[in-house]
């Protein structure tokens, strides 16, 4: 069955019985623009110029997600289909995936392709981000815990300039650091429902991505070798028990990570 991610705070599960973009486009669609981004297949029915850095960030985004994680890039293509408004967005939905509800957008993933569904609004471009990164997860790996997924989105959404200092989760995520608040890894590794995320969860999430990208060395290398392990169908195991192996004081780690992180 697909695997399907829905953009922001609306996100919640959809079993798909059957899919009928095999081949990418829709039988008979026409577009207004369409053109390709390294693994990105981008098909609107506006012209894409109205957004002259999109396709530079998608083949930007797949670079920085490979490289971040150290996991090896795929052929797979993955087609955005993008919309002047929710009006055609929706209408496009409910003739080839019939019962998907309405949402700003969403990431389908079939058994050979991925799908990305936007349509233009004042998140149009975080909101293809965010699933574009599911998107590029899901053609690499065979499973992504939840958590990490959604965090992994989380903190890839932003333009490249806001990923480190900038995201908006930084901030209060700061603010709770100095009062010593620490959401357990272990209790985000028990989510199985992206309906028990909440804007906590989702910036916990964040959070212990940024702190495993941008803290102690060893923490990114936990990671790294984590999605590996994933990728080569390995048993991962817990996250938390291959980070407290490696960084012992790692709730104490990631409060100082937080409480001195400002641009340097």
């Amino acid at each position: 069955m697909p695997v399907v991610r829905f953009a922001r705070l609306a996100r919640f599960p959809l079993l798909m019985a059957a899919c009928t973009l095999a081949h990418g486009a829709a039988p008979g669609t026409e577009w207004a623009d369409e053109r390709q981004a390294g693994r990105f297949v981008l098909h609107a029915d506006f012209p894409l110029d109205e957004h002259p850095r999109l396709a530079g960030e998608l083949a930007s985004l797949e670079r920085d997600v490979t490289s971040a994680l150290g996991v090896e890039p795929t052929r797979e293509l993955i087609h955005l289909f993008l919309f002047r408004d929710s009006r055609s967005y929706q209408t496009y939905l409910n003739e080839y995936f019939p019962g998907a509800p309405v949402r700003r957008a969403l990431f389908i993933k079939g058994k050979q392709l991925g799908w990305v569904f936007a349509f233009e609004s004042p998140e149009f471009e975080v909101d293809v981000r965010h699933e574009s990164t599911h998107a590029l997860l899901h053609s690499c790996l065979p499973t992504v815990p939840l958590w990490l997924d959604e965090g992994l989105a989380e903190y890839f959404e932003v333009p490249v300039d806001q990923r480190v200092y900038d995201n908006p989760h930084c901030s209060p995520t700061r603010w709770a650091a100095r009062f010593g608040r620490v959401r357990p890894l272990r209790d985000l590794e028990q989510l199985r429902d992206v309906r028990e995320l909440g804007e906590a969860e989702y910036r916990a999430s964040w959070a212990w991505v940024h702190f495993m990208l941008h803290g102690p060395p060893e923490a990114h290398t936990v990671l790294v070798q984590y999605l590996r392990d994933i990728q080569s169908n390995m048993p991962p195991g817990t996250l938390e028990d291959r980070l407290r192996r490696a960084v012992p004081d790692v709730e104490a780690r990631f409060l100082a990570h937080f409480r001195n992180w400002r641009p340097r």
